[in-house]
């Protein structure tokens, strides 16, 4: 009689889902490189004699101050929840939805947008290049720069929008995953045009944030064993 397969050794499908949506950042990111969109779409909120007017005032302020603050308590809930989950049985069919969400915030907008992309990149904002009264001169996001000459690149704030996603794990139903994922796209994207409105990133840095996030996630997706009913992050449509 063949033994059964333990359920938790098998791979989670919506590891697809999350690449996909990975795969269509880095196409909109190799798409503005060839249209060469940065310095244009930046233009429009940006005047010579107001400079970045807009992004001092609210909800682009509000974003900036107080935007990260979901995925903040997002990540400490999630961490909370896993480690209670040793003394409190009903909150051990989460585990796997907690560690995602943890792992998540802390390896994307964490250690690969802050630590490691925005440090070494070395492309200057948009606030700080000769198109817009700065001293710098302006650099695509591709190739990479030498470390030191700039931290636009991928947007941290439009990372930590987009990191809400890990959160889709906890729904009930598929439905309600497809929502939440959907919200943290759009929020995601609101964090990072309120950075664009503020003069502190292209929109390739925002694109560069999500096919981060997205691909972070989907690694973790294959990555992380799921139980025979998964409540996956990325559910594919169904």
């Amino acid at each position: 009689m063949r033994r059964a397969t333990p359920t938790m050794a098998r791979r989670s499908p919506s590891a697809r889902t999350c690449a996909r949506i990975g795969a269509a950042f880095v196409a909109l990111l190799a798409l503005s490189h060839a249209l060469d969109l940065d310095l244009v779409l930046s233009s429009y909120f940006y005047t010579p004699t107001g400079g970045w007017v807009l992004g001092r005032v609210p909800p682009w302020s509000w974003l900036y101050h107080y935007g990260q603050w979901p995925a903040f308590l997002l990540a400490a809930a999630a961490l909370a929840g896993l480690l209670g989950s040793r003394w409190l049985p009903a909150w051990r069919r989460h585990r796997r939805a907690f560690l995602v969400i943890v792992l998540a915030v802390a390896l994307g907008p964490g250690l690969l947008v802050n630590g490691v992309l925005k440090p070494l990149w070395g492309r200057p904002r948009p606030r700080h290049v000769a198109a817009f009264q700065g001293t710098q001169a302006y650099r695509p996001w591709w190739p990479p720069h030498p470390p030191g000459s700039g931290k636009s690149f991928p947007s941290g704030h439009a990372a930590m929008g987009y990191v809400l996603a890990a959160g889709a794990g906890l729904a009930a139903s598929r439905r309600g995953q497809r929502l939440w994922l959907a919200v943290a796209l759009v929020y995601g994207s609101l964090m990072g045009l309120a950075r664009l409105v503020q003069g502190a990133h292209f929109a390739s840095d925002v694109l560069g944030s999500g096919a981060v996030v997205f691909l972070t996630l989907a690694a973790l997706e294959w990555a992380i064993p799921v139980a025979a009913d998964p409540k996956s992050v990325c559910q594919p449509p169904g």
